[in-house]
């Protein structure tokens, strides 16, 4: 395929993104592995180019360049794809292809990225009863197409309940400050739960952060709970997943919450974490398709 597939990715999101995204780690750990599969993986890093302006220009000669790959790498057993774009791949893909979205898709990935620094995980995490808030969210109210915008009636219903604190940060911008990233980091620190809800796409990067800083998520989704591999993670026992319906009935539930039990959830955090990384999501994707062949 032209060059176009494999360019780099104009934007640093999250701030806390040092290293490559996942598609990119995935793009390059099949590289290095090169094992046969009965589904192919169609090399290409959709975020990265899709994000472009010349994008819409230049989709039409994409199109074609993948439809002349697909011609000269038949699969009897189909193609698989990764992408972190919320809308997934915006080319048409060969009939029994297989996408594995962070956010879109068949079957649900991390949104995750890779931050050689870790820098999250470097902060002096406080336990239970040293932090000062029940549940925070720091960021943005995202509109989405799927009824209701899931952030908007979070921030109606949470807002002004004693122990939440609620801090919009404005309108969506690749650009992150410094002090807005302070103020996340620190109010997510002294926070017994965190809000991940979703977005314009189903996944939140924040999901994952919340974990790195030591804060159980709540993942808040209303069309599709769209959490990764939850043929292998107990979501009871990692979280708090709520649809936005039921947003009214939250406080009471995190109340209800004991210390043991807040801390049982971070230790199976630390059992099932590998798949929260790029690597260990790099290896899970691989096993599923080498299933496929036995």
């Amino acid at each position: 395929m032209i060059s176009e597939f494999y360019c780099k990715n104009k934007d640093t999101y999250p701030p806390f993104k040092n290293g490559l995204y996942l598609e990119e780690y995935f793009f390059q750990k099949w590289q290095d592995v090169s094992l046969p599969t009965k589904r192919k993986y169609i090399p290409a890093l959709w975020t990265n180019f899709q994000i472009e302006g010349w994008f819409s220009h230049r989709r039409d000669a994409m199109q074609s360049s993948l439809d002349a790959w697909v011609s000269a790498n038949p699969s009897d057993g189909g193609y698989f794809v990764v992408v972190q774009y919320d809308d997934g791949p915006l080319l048409r893909l060969p009939e029994n292809t297989i996408v594995y979205g962070a956010c879109s898709g068949h079957i649900p990935i991390p949104l995750i990225y890779q931050d050689v620094s870790n820098r999250l995980v470097s902060y002096q995490r406080k336990s239970f009863g040293e932090k000062s808030l029940l549940c925070s969210f720091v960021g943005n109210i995202t509109s989405n197409d799927v009824f209701p915008n899931v952030r908007a009636v979070m921030f109606q219903t949470l807002y002004n309940l004693p122990g939440f604190r609620l801090i919009n940060s404005g309108g969506w911008s690749a650009s992150v400050s410094g002090d807005l990233q302070d103020v996340f980091i620190n109010t997510t620190l002294d926070s017994k739960f965190a809000l991940a809800p979703r977005g314009y796409g189903r996944g939140s990067f924040r999901f994952f952060e919340c974990f790195l800083l030591g804060t159980i998520p709540i993942y808040i989704w209303n069309d599709i709970c769209w959490l990764p591999f939850q043929d292998i993670i107990d979501y009871n026992r990692l979280c708090i997943v709520i649809h936005i319906s039921d947003i009214g009935c939250l406080e009471s539930r995190l109340r209800s919450v004991t210390e043991s039990e807040y801390n049982a959830m971070l230790n199976y955090y630390y059992e099932i974490k590998y798949l929260f990384d790029v690597e260990g999501m790099s290896r899970e994707i691989i096993r599923q398709n080498m299933r496929e062949n036995r």
